[in-house]
């Protein structure tokens, strides 16, 4: 009795925990009355088909799953009123009264659910039809767990003398009545319980639409396969046709659907079985051979949906993952922009302070450290473009503004960019270029930027007192440049060529005292300018205190000639002197750009907002402006708009922490005619000029 009170509850209540099912809310009587009612009328039905029809030696026997679910549902109590259930069924309604084998067939029955669902439990069953794992679970012992019964009356009916057909007859028929049973009855309440039809209905009509052809179809083969006579159609074998459905519902619909496409083919195969005849076999043939049938496809299928659902599944998740990367992505690059934005305004006025500083009267101290800040500078300037630049990339949205090149000036140009690096860091640069014109399709300013980024990385690795080697050669036979920069350097460890272009991993160089600041973005900058351009780039190295070696391959252009500026064309940097109007709201900045601006001979006036400026653009009469575009309040957007509609068309020079091409767009259209990223310095403004 304690085992009945105590031990069998706690049971139930660890297997609804563990199946994640709720357990039964109703009183106990109402619930083992309803088994053993329900399971008495399955009882008798079937044993009617038998005898009604002669089914004979096969067996049709839906209480095998009545009973396997009830305890998987409600709990092993349950087997109580399943072994009452079955007992009551064979001495009432089985003409054939063997005590004994009556006890052996219900306690088959009972001992079928119970050690089914224990065996559920202890592998885990979660009760999920969307998971494979769970399905593959319930057909593995829905197969194990349904040899007990046919076990037990075999062996009986032996002992007892009563066999009338094969022992192995006897034992089939009833194992594959149990299995048909438990995979018809058991997954279909797994997947509608707490689910009505309505709230399982796809929300969009197409899919509700598709959802009704797909059993609309699925009725008309089941019946012409199972209620008709003719068993192939248009030369093909109908029992081809209905996996072929199944497949359709299993790709495009929820599992639980694929129950009731289960159940529906079940009903309709073996009422045509039962009623029609309509196959020369028979009766018992074709009802083994339909349940054998259904329940194969059953299995499959089951598993199959599974198998889709959790790819769905898993694909969905995917996706959302995927949007909330891009849009932790967006907001990084967003974030990028803002701290670049906010960097390069303070920077700004200590570019300016230093140039005038430069041009005071200093001492050789003075100057020697004047120098030094404006390398720093020079390089935080270098790191805010390098990190905007990766933003853009890894956003597609760096574009590149190709034309006609020589990339003989482009190197040129980016040697002469470096040497001040070059010379404080004691180093020798040999160059090997051509003199003829070497002409590639590509961005003038993005092909210095790669040329540039390589000699200072050689720079930065190689020791005090090295040797960079800069090279140019055409290889005619596949009408390739190849630029070759090659240093004396502290070499590259072998294992680190792989993640050398790699974001963010400087620290796949070797690592000394005398490394400079770095982001580890630099050469991950380059290669992936280097494929904009159709190119490729490889590094190579002897090893540790061996140099490095970096090689780029750019496609060459033929046939179009390289256009030269006349002399006539060209006009002096510094020009004549212009009154300048600079608007920004950093009064450092524009303090310290006036005081430059007048050293070179230009008039100027300062102005802090957008309305000072529109009220000074009258009085000032300036031939340039240059203008903040990221003032509070009146942006420099709406000042340039304002000027432009006021009919004034002299020069206007936006300046902004922003630098991409969508930026600059938007400056063009608000009326600028040239946008600088800050911090900008005097000789920028002056080359415009």
């Amino acid at each position: 009795m304690y085992w009945m009170h105590h031990t069998l509850p706690m049971a139930v209540a660890a297997t609804a925990a563990r199946l994640r099912i709720a357990g039964p809310t109703a009183p106990d009587w109402i619930l083992l009355g309803s088994i053993f009612i329900g399971y008495f009328a399955a009882a008798w039905a079937c044993l009617a088909i038998y005898f009604e029809f002669a089914t004979g030696p096969a067996l049709l026997w839906l209480p095998a799953g009545i009973g396997f679910a009830a305890v998987l549902f409600l709990g092993y109590r349950m087997a109580i009123p399943i072994f009452l259930a079955q007992l009551a069924s064979f001495f009432l309604l089985n003409p054939y009264h063997q005590p004994l084998l009556g006890i052996a067939l219900s306690l088959g029955y009972a001992l079928e659910a119970l050690l089914g669902v224990y065996a559920l439990r202890a592998l885990h069953f979660g009760g999920s039809l969307a998971s494979s794992q769970d399905v593959l679970i319930l057909v593995l012992v829905a197969l194990g767990a349904t040899m007990i019964e046919p076990a037990l009356s075999t062996a009986t009916q032996v002992f007892l003398g009563v066999m009338t057909i094969a022992p192995a007859v006897s034992f089939g028929r009833a194992w594959e009545a149990g299995i048909f049973s438990v995979l018809l009855i058991v997954p279909f309440i797994l997947g509608w319980q707490h689910v009505s039809v309505a709230e399982a209905l796809p929300a969009r009509r197409r899919e509700q639409l598709e959802l009704i052809a797909a059993f609309v179809v699925l009725a008309a083969v089941a019946i012409f396969l199972f209620w008709s006579p003719y068993l192939r159609f248009f030369g093909i074998s109908v029992i081809f046709f209905l996996p072929a459905v199944l497949v359709w519902i299993a790709l495009r619909m929820h599992p639980r659907w694929m129950t009731a496409a289960i159940m529906l083919t079940s009903i309709i195969g073996i009422a045509g079985t039962l009623v029609t005849q309509a196959r020369t076999q028979p009766l018992s043939t074709d009802l083994l051979t339909d349940q054998v049938y259904i329940g194969l496809v059953a299995a499959i299928f089951l598993l199959f949906a599974a198998i889709v659902e959790e790819r769905r599944v898993a694909f969905q998740q995917l996706e959302e993952k995927l949007q909330v990367t891009s849009a932790s992505d967006e907001a990084k690059s967003e974030f990028i922009a803002v701290l670049a934005h906010e960097l390069r305004n303070p920077l700004a006025p200590l570019v300016s302070s230093l140039e005038l500083l430069r041009l005071s009267p200093q001492t050789p101290e003075g100057y020697t450290a004047i120098a030094n800040a404006q390398t720093q500078t020079v390089m935080m300037r270098r790191l805010l473009d390098d990190l905007l630049d990766t933003a853009r990339i890894a956003q597609a949205k760096l574009q590149l503004q190709k034309e006609p090149v020589d990339a003989r000036e482009a190197l040129e140009q980016s040697v002469t960019s470096v040497q001040d690096y070059l010379r404080s860091q004691g180093h020798t640069l040999s160059t090997h270029i051509p003199q003829q014109s070497l002409l590639v399709d590509a961005d003038p300013v993005r092909l210095k930027q790669i040329i540039i980024n390589l000699l200072n990385n050689a720079c930065k690795y190689t020791e005090p007192g090295g040797t960079i080697t800069l090279s140019c050669a055409v290889d005619e036979t596949t009408n390739m440049l190849t630029i070759t920069v090659s240093d004396t350097g502290i070499g590259i460890p072998p294992d680190a060529l792989d993640s050398l272009f790699q974001p963010f991993r400087q620290g796949a160089m070797p690592r000394t005292d005398r490394l400079g600041t770095g982001l580890g973005i630099g050469l991950y900058l380059t290669r992936q300018l280097v494929e904009l351009h159709g190119g490729t780039i490889e590094a190579s190295s002897d090893g540790p205190g061996r140099g490095s070696t970096f090689t780029v391959h750019l496609p060459l252009l033929t046939q179009v000639p390289i256009r030269y500026v006349p002399a006539e064309e060209t006009r002096s940097a510094s020009g004549s002197a212009r009154r300048i109007m600079l608007v920004d709201d950093n009064q450092a900045f524009v303090r310290a750009m006036q005081q430059l601006l007048s050293h070179y001979g230009h008039e100027t006036h300062a102005a802090h907002s957008g309305e000072e400026a529109l009220a000074a653009l009258r009085t000032f009469k300036p031939d340039v402006i240059v203008l903040d575009i990221g003032m509070p309040g009146m942006s420099g957007l709406e000042v340039a708009s304002r000027i432009r509609e006021s009919g004034w068309r002299g020069t206007i020079i936006g300046l902004s922490g922003y630098g991409q091409e969508s930026d600059r767009e938007r400056s063009a259209a608000a009326g600028f005619d040239h946008h600088l990223v800050k911090p900008v310095a005097a000789q920028d403004i002056l080359a415009l000029l």
